[in-house]
């Protein structure tokens, strides 16, 4: 992959953009980014993927981190492998959406983004101690496979955590392990399926780290100043406009 510097500097604006989102709202810089990439970057799937791997892999691992010691190691074992062994099968179908043009890969992500936009929107829920293991097998199984088909599987994951009463760092603490525990493994899958194309792109993200790194921190210093209730529903217009603009845009193209 060869990018002008036109198309690199588009690309860090994204990366800042949904550093940003991410520091500020707490989640969705996979959902603003990857499909910005895609139609912003005028790159594919597979390479708005690499990208985003390698920005969220310093977030959430920086997160992980730094909330090690509210890490429940043992309450995270069974989501984490769900979550593992449902993503190959995410990225073989990104294999062959990949193969058969960008139209559809597109599509799948606009798609994929306005389901989630809605389900945030429309579901409310009320946290409880505990829920039934089928919820969880179900939240952790569909987080496992949109990760390895889009690069987007956090949704689900929050979704889950916050139908339960845990402290917010807890839950904090909580996502950011269950995120960086599958970076590597699809790392590797996405390697082996795509070649020299992936680890050209992973360098390019590794390019962009320090735009990451300061739109984190900027969006951290924003979110402590805007009031919650303001944030996410601008967030949320915001990545409903991307999701249609790519849905639209891949239908046209099909």
């Amino acid at each position: 992959m060869s990018l002008p510097l036109d198309q690199l500097l588009l690309v860090g604006l994204v990366l800042l953009a949904s550093s940003v989102v991410q520091g500020t709202v707490g989640f969705a810089a996979g959902l603003f980014g990857i499909p910005l990439l895609m139609l912003v970057g005028r790159l594919t799937l597979v390479d708005a993927v690499a990208i985003s791997l390698v920005a969220a892999t310093v977030q959430n691992g920086a997160g992980a981190w730094q909330l090690r010691r509210e890490i429940d190691f043992a309450r995270a074992w069974r989501p984490m492998l769900i979550r593992l062994a449902t993503m190959p099968l995410g990225v073989l179908t990104l294999y062959y959406v990949g193969r058969t043009g960008e139209g559809l890969a597109q599509l799948v992500v606009g798609g994929v983004v306005l389901a989630i936009v809605a389900t945030q929107c429309l579901v409310r829920i009320r946290p409880k101690p505990a829920l039934h293991p089928a919820w969880e097998w179900l939240a952790f199984s569909l987080a496992g496979f949109l990760v390895g088909l889009c690069g987007i599987g956090g949704p689900p994951m929050v979704l889950w955590v916050m139908s339960h009463d845990w402290p917010v760092a807890r839950a904090k603490a909580f996502l950011f392990y269950i995120f960086t525990s599958s970076m590597v493994p699809q790392a590797i899958i996405l390697w082996l399926l795509f070649g020299t194309p992936f680890l050209t792109a992973s360098l390019v993200g590794l390019l962009g780290l320090p735009v990451v790194l300061g739109g984190t921190l900027l969006g951290l210093k924003l979110g402590e100043r805007l009031p919650d209730r303001i944030m996410r529903p601008v967030c949320m217009a915001v990545l409903a406009a991307i999701g249609l603009v790519a849905f639209l845009t891949g239908l046209l193209k099909t």
